[in-house]
């Protein structure tokens, strides 16, 4: 039964050529729907690695108690000072960065709009307490000065960010006096300056958005979350940096499968029946040679398989022809996005192998469901009214 599986389908693909344009309206088919999928998804891959795979799970997040994001928390500096004393006494030898964070605006020159990216108010802990951040360029802001340095993503993603030009904030001049680099992290596409400074200039006292702990061990993380767990006049939140960014990918995850998949699923449908159409055909056109074929011995089985693989063989085409596509267009390419609240972030596009192998399984699958029924057709053909066919 294999040997005559693979005769049948070997004679279903030479006969190819002769109906060339409808098979290759399916494989266009079968192509766009996986260049979606995997384009789609491959933005929400590049966000997690971005944000997720980029920051630290041993750095714990305290923010104000019912904010979701860095610049909706506004923690006093009593409260400031208290998560402090207790964070010190579970483990004197932690690492505290107080930060504020808040939104400005930036242009982009390819597209000759303003968006919004973080700039972040910190102290001189900040850049110690994340590994793999230096400065690549410049040096760093002077404590007291209207000085900023910027990340490099943002640098090369955006208009006026570089070393000893200004930006216009709080109603004053800001000297760019460096540019720093943290591989493969959301920092990059930030903007640092001094936090006294930026409290200062914008009038918000000495109030912070979020405190950055690095405990010296797992066990002293374990201590210091559970001693300002266990206080609930604090008003604090405290969660891993990790477990912060994660949060946000799913939720941006989960948006994208509820409007994502219902057009996908139209879109697969829509290259289902044309494959059933394209196939239908076929059948009908090679009635009599399928007769011939059942009268010399073949049996249904194989006649219908080898429709089935003909049909599966082409999708699966396409699904390479879709994941080629995007793989050539998408990865690496340099671009921005403010999927994450209104922040804009400069990432590298990434196609990872495993979306691209689902990609390709799903189209697959729409071969199977689109060549089922003409298999079935073909393989219950009457010999006697096929071999009449002319």
């Amino acid at each position: 039964m294999i040997r005559q599986t693979l005769v049948m389908a070997g004679l279903n693909l030479r006969s190819l050529p002769q109906r060339l344009g409808t098979a290759m309206i399916d494989v266009f088919g079968v192509a766009c729907v996986v260049a979606v999928f995997v384009g789609l998804f491959s933005v929400v891959a590049s966000y997690r690695s971005l944000l997720v795979n980029g920051s630290d799970d041993a750095t714990l997040m305290v923010m104000k108690a019912g904010a979701d994001a860095e610049n909706e928390s506004q923690i006093t500096q009593a409260e400031a000072d208290a998560v402090a004393t207790a964070a010190r006494a579970a483990d004197p030898r932690v690492i505290l960065s107080p930060e504020s964070s808040r939104l400005i605006s930036v242009k982009r020159p390819q597209n000759h709009d303003f968006v919004s990216v973080a700039l972040r108010g910190v102290g001189p802990a900040a850049m110690g307490l994340r590994s793999g951040m230096h400065l690549t360029a410049g040096r760093r802001f002077r404590s007291g000065r209207y000085e900023l340095i910027v990340g490099r993503a943002s640098q090369q993603q955006f208009a006026g960010l570089q070393v000893g030009s200004s930006l216009h904030l709080a109603d004053a001049d800001w000297r760019i006096v460096g540019v720093f680099t943290s591989t493969g992290t959301g920092v990059e596409s930030e903007v640092w300056g001094d936090l006294g400074a930026l409290q200062s200039a914008y009038g918000s006292g000495s109030g912070v958005s979020t405190l950055r702990l690095l405990p010296s061990s797992a066990a002293a993380a374990a201590g210091i979350r559970a001693r300002l767990k266990a206080d609930p006049q604090l008003g604090v939140a405290v969660q891993r940096e990790q477990d912060y960014f994660q949060g946000s990918v799913e939720g941006l995850f989960s948006t994208m499968r509820f409007f994502a998949y219902p057009v996908l699923l139209v879109m697969a449908i829509g290259a289902i029946f044309a494959g059933v159409n394209t196939l239908y055909g076929a059948v009908a056109a090679r009635t009599r040679e399928i007769g011939v074929a059942r009268s010399i011995g073949f049996g249904a089985v194989p006649v219908a398989l080898g429709v089935l693989a003909e049909s599966v063989l082409l999708s699966l085409l396409g699904g390479i022809l879709g994941v080629a596509v995007i793989r050539v267009a998408l990865n690496g390419m340099q671009t921005n996005t403010n999927f994450f609240g209104d922040t804009q972030f400069a990432l590298s596009m990434v196609v990872p192998t495993a979306l691209m192998l689902q990609g390709v399984l799903w189209a697959g699958l729409i071969g199977l469901l689109g060549g089922l029924l003409p298999a079935v057709r073909a393989g219950r053909l009457p010999i006697v009214e096929a071999l009449r066919e002319t």
